[in-house]
């Protein structure tokens, strides 16, 4: 008897079920009308809504992290934000405390830190430096604290690094090229990056947000000091280099950060890190190695989101990416990288067309 073909569930039909889920969460914590205002959505599978109505005497957040959404990474789950949230706030950092949860169904109201990201503010023309300053001290003092490692995270090694780098072979070197990379390639071109990792300081670990960059940072209303910094959109942590999260805000992918300012704040976080049993050789090893790494899984990552999931605002990005990329490979720490370039006769430094 053949076997009858599974139902394969429309967008529609999953936007219904995920809509009857928010509802139903909502109805369980007694919340009668409240409306729910979504908010724009970055390039996540995740959505946030903002929750007001009488019963709250101020807004919160609802964040929606599907589990029925495209197959991920097992540690993309709401689950590590909990812990993540927890493991923050306990370190004396602003994180949005989490208030209700329902784990199965990804559905969490967090605290709402309002409107005022950083990248509305400088758009707005609020001045660049005390904000990055401060967001430069929220880091020095998560890598000072030496319960910075107390959480269990699966590790940022050289292994998951290298399958980020080689976003730039599998999407934007065929775009360039009008090629796609052939198994030496991509063999060679992860040994390369396996040589540059090896070398990491293994005493300058800590918990890395990842995406520590002006999109997710927020000046919150009536706190002081640290407090004003929230933190937003870390639930992809991992375990790596402490210069990575310094790295991503200093070389933002969608905003040019002035050299000048950029080497006041590098040497800002120095000075907040000296007599820590730090040293500066090694991280500034690591800085420089990740950015590249970074700017490279950014430039595929760019073009699969305008080819793949047809979201080309993203492409108007790229020049700047390209640019810190291609200053990235100017450092005599990326030569073997630069030289695998040219061995497979790759104009990297051409623009895209």
């Amino acid at each position: 008897m053949q076997q009858q073909a599974q139902h394969q569930i429309s967008p529609e039909e999953t936007e219904t079920l995920r809509k009857a889920r928010r509802e139903a969460f909502i109805a369980s914590l007694g919340w009668k009308n409240v409306v729910l205002d979504p908010m724009k959505s970055d390039a996540s599978f995740r959505r946030y809504y903002r929750v007001e109505g009488a019963p709250l005497k101020k807004p919160v957040l609802l964040m929606e992290d599907p589990p029925d959404r495209p197959p991920v990474p097992p540690f993309v789950m709401v689950e590590p934000f909990v812990k993540i949230v927890a493991h923050l706030r306990a370190l004396g950092l602003n994180a949005p405390e989490v208030h209700f949860k329902d784990i199965p169904n990804g559905l969490l109201i967090l605290d709402d830190f309002g409107d005022d990201t950083y990248t509305r503010l400088l758009d707005r023309g609020f001045a660049a430096k005390p904000l990055y300053e401060l967001a430069v001290d929220a880091l020095a003092h998560l890598h000072k604290d030496p319960r910075r490692n107390d959480i269990d995270l699966p590790r940022y090694d050289a292994g998951h690094l290298i399958d980020e780098a080689m976003l730039l072979l599998d999407w934007y070197y065929p775009r360039l090229t009008g090629r796609k990379p052939t198994t030496e390639m991509r063999e060679s071109f992860a040994n390369v990056w396996w040589g540059l990792f090896k070398k990491f300081p293994e005493d300058q670990r800590t918990l890395v947000l990842r995406d520590y960059h002006v999109d997710n940072l927020m000046l919150v209303p009536d706190t002081k000091g640290l407090q004003s910094c929230g933190l937003l959109d870390f639930q992809d942590a991992l375990n790596g280099q402490m210069s990575y999260d310094l790295m991503s805000l200093l070389e933002d992918a969608r905003r040019d950060v002035p050299a000048g300012l950029q080497k006041h704040l590098y040497d800002r976080y120095m000075a907040a890190m000296m007599g820590a049993g730090f040293g500066r050789d090694g991280f500034d090893y690591s800085f420089r190695v990740l950015a590249a790494q970074r700017h490279a899984k950014v430039l595929g990552i760019f073009v699969r989101l305008c080819e793949r999931d047809g979201k080309a605002r993203y492409l108007r990005f790229i020049p700047h990416v390209h640019r810190l990329f291609v200053l990235s490979l100017g450092n005599p720490i990326l030569k073997p990288l630069d030289q695998w370039f040219r061995d497979h006769h790759i104009d990297i430094r051409s623009p895209l067309k």
